[in-house]
């Protein structure tokens, strides 16, 4: 990435200089004591939240919400590009969109102007800024792994975790699988690194079935038809793009559907709830055509409620990622009773552990051929899906909030 003087870009007029509020200490000035504030600044970066559901933007959205309630030793702001109304009251405005070209230069010019004591990446990369302590999280790697799965912008702004990861004080992995692949791929030390697992919304994903059909209905009533002509719910959530390999799941309703019929006994839905992601055109295109013969049904933007009800409403979750530095739809999933079938990469085996199954191969027919099996399997499926509500319970968005609030203080606490 090109070197930017940070003076050059504000007589460009990139971005205007920012006056601190009231309250807060201009940049480059010293502090008068030397005492430690009982109560610091904590900047989220949440600016992913004006732009896109689930994924990083759940996670930005649940840390901002609890850690306030956990402790009072934080005064947590989180910076927004678009406004987010349950943020409203305590929002930091920037003009920087994420992802952008000269992110990490112009961010880090308005969060030095702010001048909090840290600053938590969720996106990987940290800014460009005098004075804060810095904590990034990283997901996984599959940008670095699998190049040809993002485009050349998305791959440019990724990349710069080359030059961020030195310079940032704390890493937070979401998982062994993350954490192992960082320290391995960085050379990290390990105490540099420290894995904080995802949680989910125990208040949403649960397994008690409540008002699941008229959501379902006024979304979708062919699914909602479907369910009362008890046609079986194949699930999977999550962005539509090349790293969720969906095209197996098209590819076994192209040319495996007798297959899975035979197996399951009954002609299964298989339902895609995620927006359009990069590099997707042609695998729209197809999921579009298996819609119009009432094999599939997409939901582009799918909020929690709606998530819950399909979760429940589901026989069975499946992702076929190449990775997944989490997966975070499966702990939704595993919390509402449903258990899924993932492929043995990345973070996956770990997380659904014996609540689950796992796929080695990415073929279209070993696919179809275990989905059919699974879904004809009452017993065994019901069974994993309690191991997985059991297993769910142990990771919690408060839990993952707590640990992070705390890794905050250790990261301000070092000199």
């Amino acid at each position: 990435m090109p070197k930017v003087s940070r003076l050059r870009l504000l007589r460009a007029g990139s971005i205007p200089f920012i006056k601190p509020q009231p309250g807060e200490q201009p940049a480059g000035r010293l502090a008068s004591s030397l005492e430690v504030p009982s109560v610091r600044k904590v900047v989220i970066d949440g600016r992913i939240l004006g732009y896109r559901y689930g994924g990083i933007a759940t996670y930005a959205r649940q840390l901002a919400l609890r850690i306030p309630r956990l402790t009072s030793n934080l005064n947590l702001s989180i910076a927004l590009r678009r406004q987010v109304l349950e943020f409203a009251d305590r929002s930091l405005q920037t003009l920087t969109p994420p992802h952008h070209r000269f992110e990490r230069e112009l961010f880090g010019l308005e969060i030095t102007a702010r001048q909090p004591d840290l600053v938590h990446s969720v996106d990987y990369v940290t800014p460009v800024a005098r004075g804060p302590k810095t904590v990034a999280t990283v997901h996984d790697l599959a940008f670095l792994d699998h190049p040809e799965l993002v485009t050349a912008d998305s791959y440019a702004y990724y990349s710069q975790i080359h030059d961020a990861l030195p310079t940032t004080d704390r890493v937070i992995a979401v998982s062994p699988a993350t954490r192992d692949r960082l320290i391995e791929r960085f050379n990290l030390q390990p105490e540099r690194v420290t894995m904080i697992p995802n949680g989910y919304d125990d208040a949403t994903f649960q397994p008690e079935v409540c008002n699941d059909m008229r959501l379902i209905g006024e979304r979708s009533p062919f699914l909602a038809r479907a369910i009362r002509d008890e046609r079986p719910i194949v699930l999977a959530v999550g962005t539509v793009e090349p790293r969720k390999r969906y095209e197996i799941l098209v590819d076994a309703l192209e040319n495996h559907r007798a297959e899975i019929c035979r197996l399951a006994g009954t002609e299964p839905v298989v339902v895609i709830a995620g927006q359009s992601g990069w590099l997707s055109d042609e695998l729209v295109a197809r999921m579009r055509h298996q819609a119009t013969q009432g094999r599939l049904v997409w939901i582009r933007d799918c909020v929690n409620d709606e998530l819950a009800a399909l979760y429940r409403q589901a026989k069975l979750l499946v992702m076929p990622s190449i990775d997944e530095g989490f997966g975070l739809p499966v702990l939704e999933a595993m919390a509402s009773g449903t258990p899924s079938l993932v492929a043995n990469t990345g973070a996956l085996p770990w997380l659904v552990a014996d609540s689950g199954f796992i796929e080695d191969t990415d073929v279209a027919s070993a696919w179809a051929e275990k989905i059919g099996m699974i879904l004809a399997d009452n017993e065994v499926r019901q069974l994993r899906g309690k191991r997985g509500i059991s297993r769910a319970a142990t990771f919690t968005w408060d839990e993952t909030a707590r640990q992070t609030a705390k890794l905050y203080e250790e990261v301000m606490n070092e000199r």
